[in-house]
């Protein structure tokens, strides 16, 4: 500044107030120029944010599709894009809707839809095979499991239940709780034959009775 002062002397008074003006104007662009790379480094932040968002949008979207096959009596059976907020109504509105002669009692309409899902839709008098398949095999379990239900698990049950077995008295019943305690759990229903007093006969006669 001082070389400035010296420098700026009344003959030379124009170009001296030049010199502090371009000096001023030097300063101010090199302090603000530093914010406004800051700036614009936020901003390049902000659309790569914005870019991230949008892709995995987009990716989950994808990620949602799945295919369904409608078939039977509609208007445009065939394979049709849906996503898993769709129901099997949507599917048959996609396919232009039921045929006059279409049996829409045995169609779920509310049922949720699956990737790779086959909608079958049956003639009045029509039967669908792979309802009565899934309906048999729901039957057989369903009695299944009632059956096992009134089984006794001789790794469960205690004295008093153990006593409701044909032929086990208190005495036997104490021996399998025993046997459980000395052994661990049985593996199998045969292993019943290795608690002392229970022979061929007595298992025979247990087995259909019992499970573990």
């Amino acid at each position: 500044m001082k070389q400035i002062k010296k420098y700026v002397k009344k003959e030379n008074l124009p170009w001296g107030i030049l010199l502090l003006v371009a000096v001023a104007l030097g300063t101010k662009f090199f302090l603000v120029s530093e914010p406004n790379q800051v700036v614009a480094t936020d901003d390049v932040a902000v659309i790569s944010s914005t870019e991230n968002k949008v892709e995995e949008s987009e990716e989950l979207v994808a990620n949602d599709k799945m295919y369904v096959d409608i078939k039977g009596a509609v208007k445009k059976p065939g394979m049709y894009e849906v996503s898993s907020a769709m129901r099997v109504l949507n599917v048959v509105e996609l396919a232009g809707g039921l045929m006059s002669d279409a049996d829409d009692k045995q169609i779920n309409f509310s049922e949720k839809l699956e990737d790779q899902m086959i909608i079958y839709v049956p003639k009045e008098g029509e039967e669908i095979p792979e309802l009565k398949v899934h309906n048999e095999k729901n039957e057989e379990g369903n009695k299944r499991e009632s059956k096992e239900s009134n089984k006794v698990n001789i790794n469960q049950a205690e004295k008093e239940e153990l006593m409701t077995l044909n032929g086990v008295g208190e005495k036997k019943a104490e021996k399998i709780i025993e046997y459980r305690e000395e052994n661990g759990s049985f593996k199998t229903i045969e292993d019943l034959k290795n608690v002392n007093g229970f022979g061929e006969k007595t298992f025979e006669s247990l087995k259909e009775s019992i499970i573990v």
